[in-house]
Formats: structure tokens, sequence, C-alpha cells
């Protein structure tokens, strides 16, 4: 599938320095300009779903502009909204994910105003990594170190959570 021409200008740079992994090259821009060169351009209506959770994905999704709400899947498959990201606060993505593992998204994600986004696919962020080896690695580095973060984040908030269910059941039992 050919991309989807797009003008790679100042703006474009600056939104791709935002993003926290690959910040650590916003001063260079022969770095920057690189990356900008792997993505495709893709536009969303308001309310179009950008990405579904459950479903496969390979890409990561750099908000250009607009806003964005990340949704979750109850067990009853309602669905409720954990985030909405706005792109005007900078640094703005989402499915980074995808670039490590080629899994199911761990949630949706739906244009809640019309949105313009920069996509990278696994397979061109892969071949930059190999033709790159310390860029790719820098980079992978960055993004490991954030998915930590949020895994122990996450760890923490099961344990409050269980630990007031704990709660809840013997001061009402």
């Amino acid at each position: 599938m050919a991309k989807e021409r797009f003008i790679i200008d100042r703006e474009v740079l600056d939104k791709i320095s935002e993003i926290s992994f690959f910040s650590m090259y916003s001063h260079d821009d022969e770095v920057i300009k690189s990356i900008a060169h792997m993505c495709s351009h893709k536009s969303f209506k308001k309310g179009k779903t950008i990405i579904r959770e459950g479903d496969f994905g390979d890409d990561l999704y750099i908000i250009l502009n607009g806003e964005i709400d990340i949704l979750k899947n109850t067990l009853q498959d309602e669905k409720y909204t954990v985030t909405t990201l706005d792109s005007s606060k900078g640094g703005v993505y989402v499915g980074e994910l995808a670039l490590i593992d080629n899994d199911r998204r761990s949630a949706s994600v739906v244009a809640k105003t019309e949105c313009d986004c920069l996509v990278l696919d696994r397979d061109d962020f892969i071949r930059f990594g190999n033709e790159n080896p310390e860029i790719g690695l820098n980079i992978t580095r960055s993004i490991a170190g954030q998915l930590s973060s949020k895994l122990r984040k996450t760890n923490t908030d099961v344990i409050t959570l269980f630990s007031a269910l704990v709660e809840e059941i013997s001061t009402t039992g």
C-alpha cells in the first residue's frame, strides 16, 4: 500500500519531536525527518474509530491536531471513556505497543473532533532500527521504560483496588 503524500514542514517535525520517546532526538532534524518520512498521513472525522480494542494492530498514531477519546470495554461489553487527549497540549500518541509487539489493541481510540494523524508502521520502525541500530535501540529503550512505568502504576492501582475491596467486605460482613 502506498503512503499518502503529505508536507513535512516544521509543524510536523515539531509534533514528532514532542513525542516522549522521540524527544531525545529533538535537536537532530535528520533523525526527526527520517521518522517523518517513514510515516503516512490519515485523517479521521469526528466520531470515527482510529483503533478498535481487541483488533490486531501494528501502527503508532501521532495526533497532529484534534482530540481523541481512549475507551475501554467492561466485562459486560459496555464502553467507558478512560481519558480524553488534546493534541494542542503536545506529544499525543497512541498505539506504541504495536511498535514492540504485533498483538491485540488494549483500548479503542475514537476521534472526538476531526483529527489528522501521522501513522508509523511497525515494519518501517523495525527496518529503521535495523538500519540505525543505536537510534533504534535508544527509542525502543525509551518506549520500554514508559511501558514499565505504566505497568508499575497499574500494579499499584490493582493493589489499591484490592485493598479497598477487602476493607469493604470486612466492614459489611
